[in-house]
Formats: C-alpha cells, sequence, structure tokens
C-alpha cells in the first residue's frame, strides 16, 4: 500500500508540472491552482500503482522514480511503456470512464502525484477556463498516443506481411 505525503512547495514540483503537455497554456496562476489539488503517493519498487480492470480515479504524474506500463492477458504480459519523471497516465481512462486496461507498477521507488477526478470535476465549477484549457489539452495528449498507437500497428502488421 502506498504511503501518501503533503505536497507542500509548489517550487520543488513547478518544473516538472510546468513542461506536462496535459497543463499547456497554463499561467502561473493556474498551475498553483492544480497544485493545490494534487496529491502525493510513494510506491515501493514492485508495488502496484493500478491494475487492469480498476476503476479510475485519478491521473498519474511521475514525480520521481520510473512506472512500468503493462498489458497482461492470461500468462502473457508484455511491457508497453516506462514512464519517467514528468509523465503522465490514467488520463485516458479517466476520461473515457472506462476501467484500467494497463497495470502500472513502480520499477524502482517512486513519487507519484495524483489528480483526480473529483478534483477535476471541482475545476469545472472553480475556473471554467482552466477546465476547458486541461480537457482540451488532455483531448490533444489522447490524438497523439491514438496517433503512435496506429503507427506501432502499421509497422507490426508490415512486419508480419513481409515475414510471409
Amino acid at each position: 500500500m502506498p504511503r501518501t505525503a503533503k505536497l507542500t512547495d509548489l517550487d520543488s514540483v513547478s518544473s516538472i508540472i510546468s513542461q506536462l503537455s496535459i497543463f499547456g497554456g497554463a499561467t502561473d496562476a493556474q498551475l498553483a491552482t492544480i497544485f493545490r489539488r494534487l496529491e502525493l503517493w510513494i510506491f515501493q519498487a514492485g508495488e502496484v500503482v493500478f491494475q487492469k480492470g480498476d476503476e479510475p480515479r485519478y491521473v498519474y504524474i511521475v514525480k520521481s522514480g520510473r512506472i512500468d506500463l503493462q498489458l497482461a492477458e492470461n500468462s502473457l504480459i508484455i511491457h508497453k511503456h516506462y514512464l519517467e519523471v514528468g509523465e503522465c497516465c490514467g488520463e485516458a481512462s479517466l476520461i473515457a470512464m472506462h476501467k484500467h486496461t494497463t497495470t502500472a507498477i513502480a520499477a524502482v521507488d517512486s513519487e507519484v502525484m495524483l489528480l483526480s477526478r473529483k478534483a477535476l470535476i471541482g475545476l469545472e465549477h472553480e475556473d471554467i477556463h482552466l477546465f476547458a484549457l486541461l480537457m482540451m489539452n488532455l483531448a490533444r495528449e489522447l490524438a497523439r498516443r491514438l496517433y503512435l498507437t496506429d503507427e506501432m500497428l502499421i509497422g507490426a502488421m508490415a512486419g508480419k506481411s513481409s515475414g510471409q
């Protein structure tokens, strides 16, 4: 079970959150608003951040360490991606409101900042412009990932057909 800690210093994470594409275009004041809503969880190496089939509750942002995203089906486990400092995951499941399709495991001791669905919805009522910016940025990020997935699929299919 992860430990929780308090994020107390915006300066300690501002370089991370200001570089995230999902927070692109946000002013310093808006980044401070987001910061106040973030939680911090601390995972030991090998601890599960979330599992395939879990209900989505957060966008996960790596503050330190590395998170291994895995696709698993029956006994087959495929490493999908290592999330490094400043990368995030969970937003697709959170926005689509469907269960996680991957499992995330701390590859090393890691600190992960979380933006909850509740906090995100709270922004809709407090700062509609910031909420709209976040939704637009999330949509862009998901479109980029879809494009990359399409490229991977085309590459895999091209390799399969050339090997026949």
